[in-house]
């Protein structure tokens, strides 16, 4: 592990970690200048994506963390940014394997405050995050902005759309130009990310945001999940944003002031 000392307020380490047995990704924890240890938000980012995130917005999300004492670790999935391999060795199996996998290593780190501990899950990374989470009842919340829920749902209304990030070239799949895996989309069609959402901890609290301009994961995706949770005594918070789109990007926003407002109440409760 190289440690960094980025400013006043954090330090930053580099971290190697082994996934799936023989692949060799990359990490970058953030913590706060106080002593351990701390609470943790875990960042998984999307398909296609990195530990940054767009316009280095999981960068900027683990500063303002780190400034009101919360530590952030974001690792590279297998296939992308730093990690070995490329998306077209990998399924969605190993992917869920892998979130399973980091999310096991950050309650085994001395630094952790097991007791406050949540997850932000973007895109790909949400649906992961909801794949495992019953896996994790200690997980104390749940952020997700504009994960899919269904499969099916999603291959339908990408096939009704002019325009698409996913394309075929050569018998290759392509997701926004690269690409995956062939059973990657067969089990992501099949997918059904509220499948044990009955094995939930009843404790976990959930925020599930969305732009009203996404294209790629409709607001019909949002409507399943606000369904599912109608009768379950999971505090819930939905929240949709105008002028939008699926990329997290916008730093500038409200998306952004209410991600970080939602976990400091969430993991640095004020008496």
């Amino acid at each position: 592990m190289l440690l960094s000392a980025a400013r006043n307020y954090e330090r930053r380490s580099i971290l190697s970690i082994t996934l799936l047995n023989d692949v060799t990704s990359f990490g970058v924890l953030h913590t706060p200048r106080l002593s351990p240890p701390y609470p943790l938000v875990i960042i998984l980012h999307g398909l296609a994506s990195n530990k940054m995130g767009t316009k280095r917005s999981y960068i900027y999300l683990a500063e303002e963390l780190a400034k009101i004492g919360i530590a952030t670790l974001r690792v590279d999935l297998p296939g992308h940014g730093d990690s070995e391999y490329h998306l077209l060795d990998f399924s969605l199996e190993d992917y869920k394997t892998s979130v399973w996998e980091i999310i096991s290593y950050a309650f085994s780190q001395s630094y952790t405050d097991t007791e406050n501990v949540a997850i932000f899950g973007s895109s790909l990374g949400g649906t992961l995050a909801l794949l495992n989470i019953a896996a994790f009842p200690k997980v104390k919340s749940l952020a997700l902005w504009a994960p899919t829920i269904l499969g099916a749902l999603w291959l339908q209304e990408t096939l009704s759309q002019p325009k698409s990030e996913v394309t075929t070239k050569d018998e290759e799949v392509l997701y926004a130009g690269v690409p995956i895996n062939k059973t990657f989309c067969s089990q992501f069609i099949d997918l059904q990310a509220l499948q044990e959402a009955h094995l939930f901890s009843p404790a976990l609290s959930i925020l599930y945001m969305q732009g009203q301009q996404d294209s790629l994961v409709s607001l019909q995706h949002q409507k399943l999940f606000q369904e599912a949770f109608i009768n379950k005594s999971n505090p819930v918070d939905i929240r949709t944003y105008p002028n939008v789109d699926h990329t997290f990007a916008c730093t500038n926003t409200s998306v952004f002031s209410d991600l970080i407002q939602w976990l400091q109440c969430e993991l640095t409760p004020q008496d």
